[in-house]
């Protein structure tokens, strides 16, 4: 998907141009908006902001949410502002806005969303933004929140850096997720804490078959069987009997008859040929 092709900067009245309850820079420093209103007095507008038309003379703004907001606080009747026309106006808003202040976490994750909604793929999200998938994954995940805690996170966003509301919002349990939260508000809670917090959280089960996922996902980078030490392989041997036990007690044939789990093979044998955990986990 292409970026956005731009007209020439033209002065543009301030009260026909709207800023939509989307727009990604909603949360905007006072501080820093007078020392803009400032540097625009001074020296004037050296960027135009960026705007899309509506017709009938009206314009919605892209970018540039600050730099229109400084020029009315300065009084100013216009603007200097490039139209922009193409569909993918919105990957300029959120590219412009992150070059410049950055956008607070709850904002870069409703941009992504958006981009989203228009049909990017985490992929092309991660080359637009320079960042990796996995990345783009945590940043969406913050709009799983809850409606209140994203309502507080701008009081509480100078405490709460963007890492830990992502340990925050991995959290599945509502009770849990607000005790963090609680504890990242006040200031008394680090990413480390956060995290091996939400992992005592889990219930057993779900705790442990996710120490397996990752247990296989470093198996699968083994291309050929290692020299086993005698007590590692007495270790592995050990485990493939421990998780053949537990899928055994999971319930099998009536008849005393092998289940199908243990007619495809041990965990490890269905590990080496693709299946099992690491085929779920990659669902």
């Amino acid at each position: 998907m292409s970026l956005a092709a731009m007209g020439d900067a033209a002065c543009i009245a301030v009260a026909a141009i709207t800023v939509p309850d989307s727009h990604a820079r909603r949360r905007i420093d006072d501080d820093g908006l007078d020392s803009l209103a400032r540097s625009i007095e001074e020296v004037g507008l050296l960027q135009p902001i960026m705007v899309r038309p509506l017709g009938n003379g009206r314009y919605e703004l892209l970018a540039g949410a600050r730099r229109l907001r400084a020029m009315q606080a300065l009084g100013r009747a216009g603007v200097p502002a490039v139209p922009v026309t193409n569909e993918s106006a919105a990957v300029l808003s959120l590219v412009e806005n992150m070059q410049r202040q950055g956008l607070d976490a709850l904002e870069l994750a409703e941009a992504l969303q958006r981009l989203v909604e228009r049909g990017w793929g985490r992929e092309a999200l991660a080359r637009l933004v320079g960042r990796s998938t996995s990345w783009i994954g945590d940043m969406l995940g913050l709009n799983r929140l809850p409606d209140w805690i994203k309502m507080e996170y701008p009081q509480a966003r100078r405490v709460v850096s963007r890492s830990l509301l992502v340990e925050i919002a991995r959290v599945r349990d509502a009770s849990a997720q607000a005790e963090l939260w609680r504890q990242a508000a006040g200031g008394a809670l680090t990413v480390r804490q956060a995290r091996r917090m939400r992992r005592e959280a889990l219930p057993a089960v779900p705790r442990a078959l996710s120490a397996v996922r990752r247990c296989v996902r470093q198996l699968d980078r083994i291309d050929t069987a290692p020299d086993l030490a005698e007590k590692d392989r007495s270790a592995l041997l050990a485990l493939r009997d421990r998780i053949d036990m537990l899928l055994g007690a999971g319930g099998g044939s009536e008849g005393g008859g092998k289940s199908g789990d243990e007619a495809r093979g041990s965990p490890v044998d269905r590990l080496q040929a693709g299946d099992g955990l690491a085929a779920a986990d990659a669902r």
